[in-house]
């Protein structure tokens, strides 16, 4: 009777096993399309079977076991940062290109063209006053058209600033997320074991690699430790340490939770390309933009310095005017001259078009950095044009290789329902495999205890 009662105790506890062993089937068939899920399963423990020492044998389950595969998954945070940076960044500059428009007759190279052939038609009539007062027309093109450009590349900055601190963040509420998560495992250590909660917590560090690269650390208590740039911390325990966007300076910064400057920690991630574009790209471009009015408005006003007007007197005033400390580009504009006091004539020849010829042939000698100026303004768009390019490359290759490691991660850790419909039949065969032992069991301890009476 002893061994038979043992043998009906094994019996249930098999069923047990199994049953647990069946439920874990279910919740991974159920979480197969949950984001930041992994596949979890049971371990299975054969019991000693030894009837002489009364051991009956049977078998038990140990704790759940996560099939996530850390590895994995750090190359999938990796990629992730890898190509937010430079997908950020060809969003970014595509912006940039549409401001620097190099379509014939439009932008700052159409002004300046239109100007050139101004002059080109004051040397042919140079004493006709409409002539002159389409100079000073298409002079205003120009100016304006500086403006213009400059301060699109102004707004566009501050435009990323605000991307900038939007992505700041995001940042925080994802530290924030992480932090509640290692607060719920610190407070219950069982919580270590919950599938949902570990999916969470990845699919949180996923989203935040996607903004910035960082190193995730497991700490002794289950908790998860975040470094950005492997040094900052942003979280650490039940603390998120937020990180803030400095915008008070000529270069938009980053600043941990004690002020100090980490900018140079960030090189991945959207608020990367980010930073890069606030910091390197825009004002680059706008330092190049501004190089090119003040050495086009200084040769044009040399070029009419040196001649006689109208009047055959030397100009008072040049043609155009701005503030190299503001920004030249921003600032150009044409001065109050009339058009009788335009220089078209050298002042040895009083009445001529010697300075009108000089002034039309800015449109193809070479005035700066080894090019003409319309040249010059290609060669920034160009510039523009070539970052985009590459990012959009690169974007598109790390686009691949992410995809790439998320199917590596989810052959690992995934949820594969083929092999689950397996699982449950083998689990479900080995249940009704106890339940009938356990039938059986049953009806002969019933026939003891019937011979028994």
């Amino acid at each position: 009777m002893p061994g038979l009662l043992a043998s009906l105790n094994s019996a249930a506890m098999s069923l047990r096993a199994y049953e647990r062993a069946l439920a874990t089937v279910q919740n991974n068939v159920a979480n197969a399309s949950t984001p930041g899920y992994a596949r979890q399963q049971v371990d299975l423990v054969a019991q000693a079977f030894q009837p002489d020492l009364e051991l009956p044998g049977g078998v038990t389950v140990s704790d759940l076991v996560s099939s996530r595969d850390e590895h994995a998954e750090r190359l999938v945070r990796r990629q992730a940062s890898l190509h937010g940076r430079l997908d950020q960044l060809a969003t970014a500059m595509a912006r940039l290109e549409a401001i620097l428009d190099i379509q014939d007759g439009s932008g700052v190279a159409g002004a300046m063209d239109r100007l050139f052939r101004a002059f080109g038609a004051l040397a042919v009539t140079p004493n006709d006053l409409g002539a002159r007062e389409n100079v000073l027309g298409r002079a205003r093109e120009v100016a304006q058209a500086f403006r213009w450009t400059a301060s699109a590349l102004m707004e566009a900055r501050q435009e990323t600033n605000r991307e900038v601190q939007s992505a700041v963040e995001r940042i925080n509420r994802l530290a924030h997320t992480i932090r509640e998560i290692n607060a719920e495992i610190r407070n219950d250590r069982r919580k270590l074991s919950d599938a949902g909660l570990d999916a969470r917590l990845n699919r949180t560090l996923e989203e935040l690699a996607e903004w910035v690269d960082f190193q995730a650390l497991r700490a002794d208590d289950g908790s998860v430790t975040v470094l950005i740039g492997g040094q900052t911390l942003l979280v650490i325990g039940d603390r998120a340490l937020e990180i803030q966007a400095d915008f008070s300076g000529p270069q938009t910064e980053l600043r941990d939770a004690t002020g100090a400057v980490m900018t140079s920690r960030v090189s991945q991630g959207r608020l990367a390309g980010l930073l890069e574009t606030a910091n390197d790209r825009i004002p680059s471009l706008l330092a190049s933009l501004d190089l090119l009015a003040q050495t086009f408005a200084d040769r044009v006003n040399s070029i009419l310095a040196s001649g006689v007007d109208l009047n055959g007197q030397p100009p008072a005033v040049n043609l155009f005017s701005y503030s190299a400390a503001v920004g030249a580009a921003s600032t150009l504009s044409v001065t109050s001259i009339t058009a009788s006091e335009l220089a078209a004539a050298y002042a040895s020849a009083p009445g001529g078009n010697g300075n009108a010829l000089d002034l039309a042939a800015l449109a193809t000698s070479v005035e700066i950095q080894g090019v003409s100026f319309t040249a010059f303004y290609g060669s920034i768009a160009a510039e523009a044009g070539k970052v985009l390019a590459s990012a959009r490359d690169g974007a598109g290759m790390q686009a691949a290789l992410l995809a790439q490691a998320r199917s590596l991660r989810e052959a690992a850790s995934g949820v594969n329902l083929d092999e689950e419909a397996a699982a449950m039949i083998q689990y479900q065969r080995a249940y009704q495999a106890a339940a009938k032992l356990v039938t059986v069991l049953d009806e002969l301890i019933q026939s003891v205890l019937a011979m028994v009476r």
